[in-house]
C-alpha cells in the first residue's frame, strides 16, 4: 500500500480535489491528510511554533507509519 501526504486546508470543499490529485501525482493508494485553519500561511510565517510543531509531528507519523513518499502543502484562495 502507497501513502502520500497533504498538508492541507480544513475547508471541505478542498479535500476531494486535493486527495485526487495526490493519488494521481505520487500513484498513491491511500493519502494521509493533516488539516488546519490555513496551514500553508501558518508554516510559512511560522510565528506559531505550537501549530508548526503539531503539524510537522502529524507529518513524521505519515513518514514513520504510512511510509509516506510524497508530502504537499495546499492552499487555497479566501
Amino acid at each position: 500500500m502507497k501513502f502520500c501526504t497533504a498538508i492541507n486546508c480544513m475547508d471541505g470543499r478542498v479535500q476531494l480535489p486535493v486527495i485526487n490529485y495526490l493519488k494521481k501525482r505520487f500513484n498513491a493508494e491511500n493519502v494521509d491528510v493533516i488539516t488546519a485553519a490555513g496551514p500553508d500561511l501558518i508554516l510559512a510565517e511560522g510565528t506559531k511554533p505550537k501549530a508548526v510543531e503539531m503539524i510537522l509531528n502529524h507529518v513524521s507519523i505519515s513518514i514513520k507509519k504510512h511510509n509516506s513518499k510524497g508530502i504537499a502543502v495546499a492552499g487555497h484562495y479566501d
